[in-house]
This record gives structure tokens, sequence and C-alpha cells, in this order.
């Protein structure tokens, strides 16, 4: 009875310390690790989240740029960082999803090292052309696309990146044939969509956009499953006979190195879900044409399952 007692004391001891984890949690500054260079992508995301969870928080939360091999090196030094909440990162998809399927060899495992706990926001790319391009919509563009196999290029800012895989998906699902010219970043591929040296390229919504609201390209159709906030008139590539599977978005996640508390990992997931439904949050994300999220940490780690089911099967099917 006394041994009972006291086992039944030390696991009631051991409830009240994993519970004070996330109380006392956080009791030191916070990086927040953004595994691209600043000023881009991921990074504006990352500084107007952190800033709002310091004030959350009554802890600074820095943000750490670590950029380099498609977001492989920042998403290491996550992986390594010990998995006590200190650490966390901001990712896009390719460190998390896709580099897996395409580098071959990687400095971590994503599946291993890295929980995902939340998503952020997800952001649509358009599908976008010239003014005078003979296609105004993605069925009109497949049907020339079949009468011209391969004689169409799009653009890409690289090799495996979602924008090029978000093609590779529309050849694969519009049986059409496309002839890929990769760039080495966004910049020089949106000036080759601009001065005309490609035909077609899926760009970040945010990007395109004021091309487009300016007349210097054309928007055919977003990438994501419906419309955009941003550009409600811009129909969805999904809306396509035949292409109704047709969903592939950019999007940016929170994660944390595998072994951080359970009870951590939720307070995180709650918070960065309060962030991101504050008005003025979402005011700035959704003028940049993200989508906020939010998402509870077990639809988010079956939402990420699935996009490494769908992007191996891209990979696979491209022979990529």
């Amino acid at each position: 009875m006394k041994i009972a007692a006291w086992i039944t004391g030390c696991l009631v001891a051991l409830g009240a310390v994993a519970g004070a984890q996330a109380a006392d949690w956080p009791d030191k500054p916070v990086n927040l690790i953004v595994p691209y260079p600043a000023g881009g992508g991921v990074d504006p995301v990352a500084r107007l989240v952190g800033q709002k969870l310091s004030e959350r928080w009554g802890q600074p939360v820095v943000v750490q740029n670590k950029a380099g091999a498609s977001g492989s090196i920042g998403a290491a030094y996550v992986a390594r960082a010990k998995p006590d909440g200190t650490t966390i990162m901001m990712s896009a998809t390719a460190e998390v999803v896709i580099n897996q399927y395409i580098m071959q060899q990687m400095p971590y495992d994503p599946e291993k090292d890295l929980v995902p706990v939340t998503l952020a926001v997800r952001l649509p790319f358009v599908l976008v052309t010239q003014p005078n391009a003979p296609y105004s919509n993605v069925a009109e563009l497949l049907a020339y696309a079949k009468k011209h196999p391969g004689g169409l290029t799009y653009a890409s800012s690289g090799n495996g990146t979602p924008q090029h895989l978000a093609a590779v998906l529309l050849e694969q699902l519009g049986d059409v044939k496309l002839t890929h010219i990769p760039y080495k970043g966004v910049a020089p591929s949106i000036s080759a969509l601009l001065g005309g040296e490609v035909n077609i390229g899926f760009v970040g919504l945010p990007t395109g956009l004021p091309h487009i609201q300016s007349g210097q390209l054309k928007a055919l159709a977003v990438s994501g499953p419906g419309t955009a906030s941003a550009a409600p008139d811009i129909a969805p590539v999904a809306r396509t006979q035949g292409l109704e599977k047709f969903d592939l978005t950019q999007w940016f996640g929170v994660f944390v190195p595998a072994g951080t508390p359970d009870d951590v990992v939720q307070r995180i997931q709650q918070d960065v879900a309060t962030v991101l439904q504050m008005p003025d949050v979402r005011k700035v994300l959704v003028a940049q044409g993200a989508e906020p999220s939010g998402m509870p940490t077990a639809e988010f780690r079956a939402f990420v399952e699935k996009e490494r089911n769908k992007f191996s099967g891209i990979v696979k099917a491209g022979n990529l």
C-alpha cells in the first residue's frame, strides 16, 4: 500500500510539473528561425507574427534568418536545437515537404526531426501570361498546348520549386506537354514573363497581382481550391473540366524540434492561431494575398502528411 501510494504521489507530482511547463513557458527569449533571406517570402509573415507573440508572451521573439539550400540549412538548425520551446521555425513548403523528394542527401529528416505545430498561411499561385496571348483561361491554354506540343514555355524560380511542380501538375492533369525554363529565383522569372521570354508561369499572388492590375500580365487562374480573397475575380484552375483535383499552393507553417513537450506545442499553436485572427494582422496578410489559418495541431499534421503524399506523387510521375 505504501509503495502504491508513493507511486501515485510521484505520478501526481510529475503531472503537476508537466502542467506547469506551458504555464511557465517562455521564461526566456524565443528564437523564430526563418530559413530564407530577410525581406521576402516567409520573412515578413514571421516578423509580423513574431512581434505579436512577443507581446503575448512577455519575452522577445527574435527572428533569425538562416538561409540556403532551399530552406534546408535553417531547417537543419532547428532540427538540432534543444527541444524546449525556445527555438521554433516558420517554414515554407520546400524544407519540410518537397526537398526530401528532389535532394539526394538531406542534413535532417523532416518527418522525424521536426514536429508540425500549426499552419500559418496559405498563399495561392496565379498562372499568368502576356496580355496578347491567344488564351484567356486554362481551358483555352490547354487546347492551345495540345495543338502545339512542347511549344509553350513556362518559367519557374528553379527546379523542384513549388512553382515548377505546379506546372508539372498542370501537365499531368491536363495531359499536355510544356517546356520548362528554370530561373535562379523569383525576380528573374518575373522579368522573363514581363519581357515575353516565356509564355506562362505560376507566380506568387502577392508578386503577380501588381503586374496583373497594371495590365502588364494577364491572369489565367489561381492555384488553390477556390478563389483568393485578394483576387476574388480570378477563377481557380480546379474549375476547369478535368482539373477538378488541382490544388497546389505555397504555405508557411510553424514547426519545432522533435521532443518539444506537447503542452508547449499546444501553447504555441493556440497563441499563433490567436495572433492570426487579430483584425490588424489579418488585414495585412490578406492584402498580401495570404489566407491566414492557425489550424489545430492534429489537423495540421494530417495536412502535412497529405502534402507529402501529393508532392512525392508529382515528383515521381514527372520523373524529376
